[in-house]
């Protein structure tokens, strides 16, 4: 846990009408990893920064990044574990303290009583939630906010790690605390774990088919087989026996070409789902437009997938080189679909043929 604050943290003031409020607090928070170990570990940190945003009230808390330099690390010795957290009330001279002053110094100096603490090691949610309710005094922080944000936190950390069941795990706990306010941005996570298992069910489904079709032997053989056992008939027996068997097994392989393409259209159809429900959320936050498009893509609605494309564009205009190539192949495959569906060929044909394609 976090030691005790490095100096008097009193939480409330009087107003001229003497009751009582809370102080407001600047908080500054430095995430910088100081050796290459710490390095290839801090991806196990939640974004501590990120934390104190969403937990903080806006109208008490204002919160910064900063980078520590070696002349400004007084508070938690020579050498503090990151991340370092420093939290200044703001009638306290911060500029004082960032310049080389100290707690004792300005207090020597006639200034008023400090209220200041800085904490080392503030690698988890519930650190902060602590830092803030406990040591600065800030009341009403809503509990759900600090395990929805545990959840969603650990849910990143999973599909960093391509842990993809742990992560979808984590992001449906998060959804269960009914913290509306990371509703959007979860779903939007979610959507592109679901995603992500597709193309793993893809990958999959396509190494199923190509299983089945090395047990489908080419038509000239079964031909020759059957003239062989008309040719003798002491030999039909066991050569019908030997192609019932081979059907069997071709027909075992071909049930589980369609379990994965169900596995992988299932992801699909999650994906998709959240991914419309976050642009309902976040209409102006341009990835869970592209996600949407992504998700309907992959489910063969192409001209709905452009349409969300297309408004990804419009809410974020620097993204029109990006997604012109992918509009322009969606709207290739939708002339191909077309021309294979005037040819006759079965919707479900095409849809396997097009998800085991890719």
């Amino acid at each position: 846990p976090p030691p005790p604050p490095t100096a008097t943290t009193s939480s409330n003031k009087m107003n001229k009408n003497g009751e009582s409020d809370q102080m407001k607090w600047n908080v500054y928070v430095c995430q910088t990893p100081q050796s290459p170990k710490e390095q290839k570990t801090s991806t196990m940190i939640p974004p501590i920064l990120d934390t104190f945003i969403q937990l903080s009230p806006p109208n008490l808390v204002s919160v910064y990044p900063i980078k520590l330099t070696s002349s400004s690390t007084g508070f938690g010795g020579n050498n503090p574990k990151p991340p370092i957290v420093r939290c200044i009330e703001q009638s306290t001279d911060a500029s004082f303290l960032w310049n080389g002053g100290s707690i004792q110094q300005q207090e020597e100096e006639g200034e008023e009583e400090v209220k200041a603490l800085e904490i080392t090691n503030v690698d988890s949610v519930d650190k902060v939630y602590r830092i803030l309710t406990k040591y600065m005094g800030i009341k009403g922080i809503d509990p759900s906010a600090r395990e929805c944000l545990k959840y969603t936190y650990k849910g990143n950390a999973h599909l960093e790690k391509g842990e993809i069941s742990s992560a979808i795990e984590s992001y449906d706990k998060a959804i269960q605390t009914n913290y509306n306010e990371q509703e959007g941005i979860i779903l939007l996570m979610r959507a592109t774990a679901y995603l992500r298992r597709a193309f793993n069910h893809q990958s999959a489904l396509r190494d199923a088919v190509s299983d089945l079709a090395a047990s489908v032997p080419e038509s000239h053989k079964i031909t020759t087989l059957y003239s062989i056992a008309a040719q003798h008939p002491s030999l039909s027996k066991d050569i019908f026996k030997r192609v019932l068997s081979d059907c069997k097994v071709q027909d075992s392989k071909f049930q589980q070409t369609k379990y994965r393409h169900g596995l992988y259209e299932y992801s699909l159809l999650h994906a998709a789902q959240d991914s419309l429900r976050a642009t309902e959320l976040l209409p102006d936050y341009a990835k869970t437009w592209l996600r949407a498009g992504d998700s309907l893509a992959e489910l063969r609605k192409l001209k709905e997938s452009v349409q969300y494309y297309e408004r990804a564009v419009l809410v974020d205009p620097s993204l029109e080189d990006t997604v012109a190539p992918i509009i322009e192949r969606l709207q290739e495959s939708q002339e191909f679909l077309n021309e294979a569906r005037a040819n006759g060929w079965s919707e479900d044909t095409l849809r396997l043929a097009l998800d085991v394609a890719g």
